[in-house]
């Protein structure tokens, strides 16, 4: 249905999915965590099949809607009267529906009929998702330009919710994955009701103006904001599950808890109880009502066009990533060599003490970044909308703060994990990823207007960004792997190098005007340049890899048994009686 109802509907549909698996989940994982078994209980095999049938109640609902609505179709595909095709529109929704019934259907025989296999039904779930995301993609082609991109934000978490459940199929009852799952259904359902008050303003009013680039610049922001909301609720989620199973605990017995049922060790009765605080209104909205006027012809005239980058801006977010960079040069050749030597593989106090110093320094600077963006002479300071213009303002400095905030969640989950709260291991990582693929889009969806050159130079560097989010999204499967930690080494400090070029190239510090933005030279020697610059973060992590290997042998010859462990400035003795870290022994001369 090409109205608000019609994308309400399925918004609703993803988002009580979402929200249902953003307890689940974390419900499963600790209280299997807590009793040590990685066997699924029959309740929770139950509630799949549950939801298996609540699935197909929803794709049936919803195909009958899309056919029998006074517009609809009727079942009527082709008109042989008018010779054409009718409501293909309503259609290729029904085809949706389908495939999320055939994924519900999949889900009822797996519990069933034991014969099925195992993982046929997240493949069938992948394959529902997959056909969404192909509907949509061909569904906007030669619409409006708000209308096309507003479905491309969509089309972001669909496909990668389609790659995630793929992985499920191999990597069953991943905490990580399931949880991202949950995550990406949330905003599919936030964004499917987002998509339906920009275009049909259900409450009335004048209509959003398609051919502003401002309004292109904000959705993109905002569909980020949803991300981010999304966060915040399996974290909420998954923090009143945690307490839920220790204040379980803390009553006697090992908990299992599943869809409110409570077993006891050694009770083999089950009693129904309602899960305290399960249900939660997290589910707010990120928009204000922002009153749109038809008279926004002068308000365009008014506006100004985006600004170049500062090359204060530019460095300050080159030396975010080049001082990341330069210190994972040294730590990770030196924690390989470490492990290579025979050293417990475990991760000591130290190196725990290190990732949480890492996570706050993350947060430090994000806070700064987010506060210099905001607060800058010619900053926002934190107003969205101008009433005086009725249009946005600068929203070149909104789309920094994001960039900062993502990388600000990613510091917080890196200091949390290692806290008494059990957040599921890799998930540092996958905050990560989702912050690098969050700042290269936004790069993608930025205004350029007209300045080629800037755009060629932002192009180069998404793909470092890129680059670096693949690389850091496998490091959630693939922990402590020497070759992906150098690659991702190597993406952050050519990030660090290519924004400080970005600030030389576009905003000169000794002043004067930037480069010839329609020179054709300009852009072939840049794009040697960050050639160039990736050649010199090959040489860097080569330096640092040899001075890392010297000063591992240099320690080794010196103190012979002790291992120095860099990461905090500790020494730490290679004896199997002793496993916590310690300073340099005092105890005998023979140590010292």
């Amino acid at each position: 249905m090409a109205n608000f109802k019609g994308h309400a509907l399925p918004g609703s549909f993803f988002l009580l999915f979402g929200l249902w698996w953003s307890v689940k989940y974390p419900l499963l994982y600790l209280s299997q965590k807590a009793m040590k078994k990685s066997h699924r209980i029959y309740c929770f095999q139950r509630v799949d099949a549950i939801e298996g049938g609540i699935k197909v109640i929803f794709a049936v609902i919803g195909m009958l809607a899309e056919q029998f609505v006074p517009d609809g179709p009727h079942l009527y595909l082709y008109s042989g009267e008018n010779r054409d095709w009718v409501k293909l529109m309503n259609w290729q929704h029904t085809t949706m529906y389908l495939f999320y019934g055939l994924s519900g259907v999949v889900d009822l025989f797996t519990f069933i009929f034991q014969v099925v296999p195992q993982g046929l039904d997240r493949l069938m779930l992948s394959v529902a998702v997959f056909v969404e995301g192909c509907l949509f993609y061909y569904h906007v082609l030669h619409r409006p330009m708000l209308d096309q991109h507003i479905h491309t934000l969509l089309l972001i978490v669909i496909f990668s919710g389609a790659c995630s459940i793929m992985l499920e199929v191999f990597l069953r009852n991943n905490i990580v994955l399931e949880m991202f799952r949950a995550g990406v259904t949330i905003i599919q359902g936030t964004w499917f009701w987002q998509i339906g008050v920009v275009l049909f303003q259900p409450w009335g009013g004048p209509m959003w103006d398609e051919k502003d680039h401002s309004n292109i610049m904000f959705l993109t922001m905002c569909f980020f904001w949803h991300w981010a909301a999304a966060v915040a609720i399996l974290a909420i989620n998954y923090t009143l599950a945690y307490c839920c199973i220790q204040r379980c605990r803390r009553g006697g017995g090992e908990p299992y808890i599943g869809l409110g049922v409570r077993q006891d060790k050694g009770d083999t009765s089950s009693q129904a109880a309602f899960l305290n605080g399960s249900d939660e209104d997290n589910n707010r909205s990120l928009l204000p009502h922002l009153e749109r006027e038809k008279d926004g012809q002068e308000s365009q005239v008014q506006q100004a066009s985006p600004m170049p980058p500062s090359f204060l801006g530019s460095a300050l977010r080159g030396t975010f990533f080049f001082i990341f960079g330069l210190w994972w040069s040294v730590r990770y050749p030196l924690k390989y060599l470490r492990r290579r030597a025979g050293a417990d593989s475990q991760p000591s106090h130290g190196i725990r003490g290190v990732e949480v110093f890492e996570g706050a320094v993350k947060v430090f600077f994000a806070l700064a970044g987010i506060l210099v963006e905001q607060f800058v002479p010619a900053g926002p300071h934190l107003q969205l909308y101008s009433p005086k213009t009725h249009s946005w303002t600068d929203l070149t400095h909104w789309h920094y703060t994001t960039i900062y905030f993502f990388f600000l969640l990613s510091g917080i989950v890196d200091v949390v994990s290692h806290s008494p709260l059990k957040l599921p291991l890799g998930l540092d990582r996958l905050s990560l990823a989702v912050a690098l693929l969050i700042e290269g889009l936004l790069f993608c969806f930025h205004d350029y207007s007209d300045a080629a050159l800037d755009h060629h130079l932002h192009s180069l560097l998404a793909i470092a960004i890129f680059a670096g989010a693949l690389c850091v999204l496998l490091e959630v499967f693939f922990r402590d792997h020497i070759i992906l930690e150098t690659f991702r080494t190597s993406s952050f400090l050519l990030q660090g190098s290519w924004l400080w070029q970005i600030g030389f190239v576009l905003s000169p510090p000794w002043g004067g005007p930037g480069w010839d933005q329609t020179d054709s030279s300009n852009f072939a020697f840049l794009t040697m340049c960050f050639c160039w610059h990736y050649a010199g973060v090959l040489a860097v992590l080569a330096a640092n890899s040899a001075a890392s290997r010297c000063c591992n042998e240099s320690c080794q010859l010196k103190f012979g048994d002790i291992d120095v462990e860099l990461d905090c400035g500790m020494c730490l003795r290679n004896d199997k009686r002793s496993s916590g870290g310690a300073l340099l022994p005092e105890s005998t001369s023979d140590d010292k």
